[in-house]
């Protein structure tokens, strides 16, 4: 599976969840998603910055964000 797939668009290059290594895609209202996200620069729940790793929170603007 290509996890750089499109169906996987999050605001920031460095956010991951689990749902990326074993679904094609996933909606917002998907009922079975963890709703767990982790920073691939520090490998925790939070980024760099100390901040919580969360597809609303990592955007431009924080200094860790990566497009």
């Amino acid at each position: 599976m290509d996890i750089e797939s499109p169906a996987f668009v999050f605001p920031c290059k460095h956010i991951r969840s689990k749902e990326m290594y074993y679904q094609s895609s996933t909606a917002d209202d998907d009922p079975y998603a963890s709703g767990i996200f982790w920073c691939t620069r520090t490998h925790e729940t939070f980024g760099p910055d100390g901040e919580p790793v969360e597809k609303s929170e990592c955007r431009s603007g924080r200094r860790c964000f990566e497009e």
